[in-house]
């Protein structure tokens, strides 16, 4: 049987600090935009991650010093993940905003991170467990699973300790096991943090909530497959799907409504395209038109308001953003990891 897929990085073992700092730059970038509070740090960073593939999960540590995590919209669009993010602080902890409200983390306290939204926080110097879930196989298990973000669950309480204590062995012997073992025990470990960070009263309720996530999830693919359809409705879902407009409403209603949820999802998928390392060159109007967006001015003043920026400004940073990201490429398989977590699947 062979052993789990794994990556480290040293920052110590490379030619100078600032490639330490633009490697790590690059292996955070699916997750984050990562920058040092001190404008002098970068001469003097230093990191260390390990990571494991257990198949449908990635786990990690990370050792780092001091520097500020930020998770934008254009973050979000541009990493095309909105995977969930458990992090076990053993050491040091952050404080900032998940999503417009305030967060603190401190040692032996576990988060809970959902991707799919916004993040801004500070950390001092830190050592953390991570474990990377993706959507498919942690939201069919929770009551909430758009309501999570930011929830810290104390190290002093009961759940908070049997967590932690799951992450910790799970990383030590994570070396030690097979493919076929990180694979049977990523269902458990997602049951797990479902259970600590979302009890159910009973076990009625959690069938109910599950088949509620699993009808919710089925839905958004089926939006995912088909954003670039022009008949893509409100109604149409409604008849493929043989539910109520009512029933629709509530699922969607945290998220926007689903009609703004389908218009978030092309305007991604906008931005995706502007900013990929190879954009396409048709014109503004051109792609607004293609992703159901029937007037450019409407179309770029939306895009504003949600990006921070024009379209023409999106193709002209997503160049620079890409030159930022080769640059922590350099003598250095960092991405690997990155990779790994943008192909998560379940």
């Amino acid at each position: 049987m062979s052993g789990l897929p794994s990556f480290s990085f040293n920052g110590s073992e490379v030619s100078s600090a600032e490639e330490a700092f633009w490697t790590w730059r690059s292996i955070t970038s699916p997750l984050f935009d990562v920058s040092i509070p001190d404008s002098h740090g970068v001469d003097a960073f230093d990191v260390k991650v390990d990571s494991y593939h257990l198949g449908p999960l990635v786990f990690g540590s990370v050792s780092a010093q001091a520097q500020k995590f930020h998770r934008s919209p254009l973050t979000i669009a541009r990493s095309g993940v909105d995977h969930y993010l458990v992090q076990l602080y053993s050491q040091g902890g952050y404080a900032g905003e998940a999503d417009g409200r305030d967060i603190r983390v401190g040692p032996g306290d576990i988060s809970i991170l959902d991707l799919s939204q916004t993040l801004q926080t500070q950390a001092g110097r830190f050592q953390n467990f991570n474990c990377i879930v993706p959507r498919t196989m942690l939201e069919p298990l929770l009551r909430r699973p758009d309501g999570l973000h930011g929830t810290v669950l104390s190290g002093r309480t009961g759940l908070g300790h049997v967590l932690g204590t799951y992450m910790r062995t799970i990383h030590k012997s994570a070396g030690s096991l097979s493919a076929e073992d990180g694979a049977a025990i990523s269902e458990a470990t997602a049951s797990l943090i479902a259970g600590c960070f979302g009890p159910s009263a009973d076990s009625r309720e959690t069938v109910a909530t599950a088949k509620r996530g699993a009808l919710l999830l089925t839905i958004k693919r089926y939006i995912e497959a088909n954003l670039s359809d022009p008949s893509l409705t409100v109604e149409k879902v409604t008849c493929d799907f043989r539910v109520s407009r009512a029933t629709l409403v509530r699922m969607f209603e945290p998220l926007g409504g689903l009609s703004g949820y389908i218009r978030e999802r092309r305007m991604f998928r906008c931005f995706a395209e502007l900013t990929s390392p190879s954009p396409s060159r048709c014109s503004i109007a051109d792609l607004a038109y293609s992703w159901g967006f029937g007037n450019e001015a409407a179309f770029s003043r939306a895009f504003r308001r949600m990006f921070g920026m024009s379209p023409r400004e999106a193709r002209a940073d997503g160049t620079l953003a890409q030159i930022a990201i080769q640059r922590g490429r350099s003598g250095s398989n960092g991405p690997i990891l990155a990779q790994w977590i943008r192909d998560l699947r379940m």
